[in-house]
């Protein structure tokens, strides 16, 4: 059996263009766009002077050159290091970046961007509203979308910002009844991993009205899954090969 009822899905750009650069840099932002994704999606977190940055992890030791948690660190500090682990020399020096620098450069950008809170493991204080105050310094309201595992930070947007789509996101094991969850908090979209999605999910999802973003998928098999579903958008690591697969598929 089919779910699809549509033909268009969204490849979203996960930290960027991260399976071929360093994720969550400026870099790998910018070859996303090039490789022609609709949407980037990015992690923030705060800083010891708390400022905005971008970084998945709450500790830099996976993707950097240093270790320790990013809160116990200012701005400042955290620009010497290089996140460039995975990659080694082979894309030079790749600071993290901090989310107004993004902001500055994605606003003149044809595509909109999933803003991952990233306040599951560690709850910043005040990181809902330094998020949205920035997002509406550089005019960005129509062009965003939230997303967290902690679906109180996203309770906590739409009391700030109605107005922005929430994405509500879950590991592999999912969330049962996820499309009346989010439609009773008034959230727009579904997150799931989709080694936790069946028929059902999708299902339940298309019945309350929810939009769907699976993520991560790399491959043909997980692509023809999303395809056939009618899943909204794809998170991927490799934007270019889902746009690719993507264009194949419409054009038989």
């Amino acid at each position: 059996m089919t779910l699809k009822e549509y033909t268009y899905m969204k490849v979203i750009a996960h930290r960027g263009y991260s399976g071929k650069y360093p994720e969550n840099t400026m870099l790998a932002f910018k070859k996303a766009e090039k490789a022609g994704c609709d949407e980037i999606e990015l992690d923030v977190q705060l800083t010891k002077d708390k400022v905005l940055v971008i970084i998945h992890d709450e500790t830099i030791d996976r993707v950097s050159d240093g270790s320790g948690f990013v809160r116990d660190y200012t701005f400042k500090e955290l620009q010497r290091f290089n996140i460039n682990k995975k990659f080694g020399d082979k894309y030079g020096f790749n600071a993290i970046p901090c989310f107004e620098e993004y902001l500055s450069w994605v606003k003149t950008k044809q595509i909109t961007t999933n803003i991952e809170l990233k306040s599951g493991n560690y709850y910043y204080e005040d990181l809902e509203e330094k998020v949205i105050k920035l997002i509406r310094e550089y005019g960005m309201e129509s062009r965003v979308m939230f997303s967290s595992f902690n679906h109180v930070s996203l309770i906590r947007c739409k009391q700030l910002i109605p107005e922005i789509s929430c994405g509500v996101l879950t590991l592999k094991n999912g969330l049962g009844n996820a499309g009346y969850f989010a439609s009773k908090y008034h959230f727009e979209c579904y997150h799931p991993d989709i080694r936790g999605v069946t028929d059902e999910t999708i299902q339940n999802c298309k019945d309350y009205g929810i939009k769907i973003n699976v993520w991560t998928v790399n491959n043909e098999e997980g692509l023809e899954k999303l395809y056939d579903w009618g899943c909204d958008g794809v998170i991927t690591n490799y934007p270019k090969l889902c746009k690719n697969w993507l264009a194949l598929k419409e054009n038989k």
